[in-house]
This record gives structure tokens, sequence and C-alpha cells, in this order.
């Protein structure tokens, strides 16, 4: 198992059967997670992917974009559909992985300031202010579990964390935040170390994390992948393609990723 593999089954457990769930082209840790939750323990969940409407196809063949999945799809739905469904919350669960999360569950995807060193830019905000005000349930990931990217405060807030209500329209914020280290949940009193994984102590994790955590006497072990979790993955991405967005696994994941979509031109 690696951390990937455990991440991947920690997210895909936040998918319900219910859900409608937006997903990138450009995580394919959180893109596998939703594929592994459909082949698992939420079927009747739809992935928009592409705008490819839940596509029966691997995760490789999703991350060729649109044209590798027509005919795999019942259907494409416009983005700006898709922005329209997140302000109606017909799109129930976004995963988002910003560059830097503080307690409150902020999420910063525009720049970081390094003291003595350039300022470090990121993508920007594209549709990061709105996606945490209007989204019923947000799910962030992140998988380098160090004091700069868990802060007290983030340094530029491209989507602000916490409740809110906008024209009747009520939105918890992000909820969770997975690690490779652990699972922290977010809430009224502050945030939770709900689990540590596997080989990981609650010192440890603390001290990787730039403001306090809340913790039980006895903080939970993360369950591992199951069986069916794991055959799904093989099934789904066996290039293990979702090894690319953490650090032990990205060395041998990015050039077999980069050769296979590229060997797909």
């Amino acid at each position: 198992m690696t951390t990937a593999d455990l991440m991947v089954a920690v997210l895909a457990r936040e998918v319900r059967d219910d859900d409608v769930v937006g997903v990138g082209l450009g995580t394919p840790l959180a893109l596998c997670a939703a594929l592994v939750a459909r082949a698992t323990r939420a079927p009747g969940a739809e992935v928009l992917v592409a705008g490819a409407v839940s596509p029966d196809a691997d995760l490789l063949t999703c991350m060729r974009g649109a044209p590798a999945l027509a005919g795999r799809t019942a259907g494409f739905v416009p983005h700006l559909d898709t922005m329209d469904m997140a302000e109606r919350q017909a799109m129930t669960l976004q995963f988002l992985r910003p560059a830097q999360v503080d307690r409150e569950g902020s999420i910063n995807t525009s720049s970081i300031r390094s003291p003595g060193a350039p300022r470090l830019r990121f993508p920007g905000g594209l549709a990061m202010a709105d996606v945490p005000r209007l989204m019923p349930r947000v799910v962030l990931y992140h998988t380098d579990h160090r004091p700069r990217g868990l802060v007290e405060r983030v340094d530029v807030v491209t989507g602000r964390g916490g409740p809110s209500e906008r024209g009747g329209v009520r939105s918890q914020g992000p909820t969770v935040l997975i690690t490779d280290l652990c699972v922290i949940a977010f809430g009224g009193e502050g945030p939770r170390l709900e689990s540590v994984h596997p080989g990981v102590d609650p010192e440890r994790v603390q001290a990787a994390t730039g403001f306090a955590l809340r913790a039980g006497r006895r903080v939970p072990r993360t369950e591992p992948p199951a069986d069916d979790e794991l055959d799904a993955m093989q099934r789904i991405d066996p290039h293990a393609l979702r090894g690319v967005e953490v650090r032990e696994t990205r060395a041998d994941a990015l050039p077999r990723m980069i050769a296979l979509l590229e060997g797909g031109r």
C-alpha cells in the first residue's frame, strides 16, 4: 500500500451514493478517488470530469480529456452549466487541493510569501472564491503535510472557510482535510484530528501543522484500503498515475504519465 493508495481510499469514502461530484483533470488522485467510489461504496454517485457525465473509462482515458471520452458517457455538460449546477447546489461535492490551508479551512491557490525567498505563484483563483461558498460539501486534500502548507492563516485567501448562507443557499465550506499523514475535520470548535495514518502518531502530525489541533485521548488509526478498494484502483488506474501527486511516488509516476498521455495523442 502506498500513500497514494491510502489517500484515494479515504477520499473515496467521502463520496455518498447520491452525490454529484465535480473533479478536474489536473488532480489525478482525486479523480481516481471519485471513480473508485462509484466502483465500490457509491455506485449511485455521478462524476463530472472534462464535462463527461460518469464516463465508462479508466483514469488514463479520463485524463486525455473530452475527445477520448466520446462514446463512453451518456452526455457532456458545458462548463457554464456546471457552474450553474454549483450555484443551484445540483453539484454536491468537490475535491480541492490548495497550496495552503488554515485552521478555519480557508484555502490559498494564489501565492505563498516565503521569507527570504521569491514569492511562489500558483494557478490562482478561477472559481475558488465561489466554490466553498456555494458547494454543499467541499473536501480538501494535501499531499505534503508540513507547516508551510498548513498554516494559522493563509497568505492569500483564495476561498474562505467556514459555513455561510447567501440568497437562501447554505454551505458548510470545507469540512475535511485529508493529508499524507492524517485526517482533519473542520468545525465550530476548531480543527480536530480525526485519525492518523498507519505508522504516524499524533505528535508528529501536530509538529507538522502550523495550527493547534483538538484531539481525543486516543486518536484512531485511518482505516487502510479494503480489498475491494484496492481491486478498483488496480482496474481504474493500472499505471498507478494516482501517485504523481505524492512526493514518495512522483519521480516514478510523472514520467510514466507524460509518456502515456503523449503516446495517446
